[in-house]
């Protein structure tokens, strides 16, 4: 029954990742984007994803800060100490489990990239990540939804590219 519980939880949150992608303003987005994470979040405590939940819940806290103001580094710092103390104290999927870490520090570190290509490329490498953990947690929903995010953002890289 969590396995059903945790797949409709993801794929709620899936579509509202996909209803980012078609709103303009940057408050909307990070509110948007908030409840999406809130809802992976909850996703994976009830699959016993606990690295992902302490990431996911790490992001929520990002995009609550972002939403009144930019990272300063010292935000950036503290958030991946937490991260990084939390997930190895309650990592309960081995060396899987450190997937979220690695991908929310490496968003938390280059998120302000300013070239498109890069960010999209940024988006491509953590969401990796995502996409092999949810489908060790068995987060189907949120795999399909996460592949389909990767494939997107690769023809999107691809047509950038050549038509720079």
């Amino acid at each position: 029954m969590a396995l059903i519980i945790g797949n409709i939880i993801a794929l709620i949150g899936s579509i509202l990742m996909v209803y980012v992608g078609v709103i303009k303003d940057k408050k909307g987005i990070l509110f948007v984007q908030s409840l999406q994470i809130a809802l992976l979040a909850i996703s994976n405590l009830v699959l016993n994803g606990i690295s992902g939940f302490i990431i996911n819940t790490i992001n929520f806290i990002r995009n609550i800060i972002c939403y009144k103001e930019a990272l300063s580094l010292k935000v950036k710092i503290l958030l991946s100490i937490i991260s990084i103390i939390l997930t190895i104290y309650f990592n309960n999927h081995g060396l899987l489990g450190y997937l979220p870490l690695i991908s929310g520090l490496i968003y938390l570190w280059f998120m302000t990239v300013k070239d498109v290509i890069k960010f999209k490329i940024l988006i491509i490498v953590s969401v990796v990540f995502w996409l092999i953990y949810d489908f060790i947690i068995q987060s189907y929903t949120a795999s399909v939804f996460d592949l389909i995010t990767i494939i997107i953002s690769s023809i999107s890289v691809i047509k950038l590219k050549r038509k720079n």
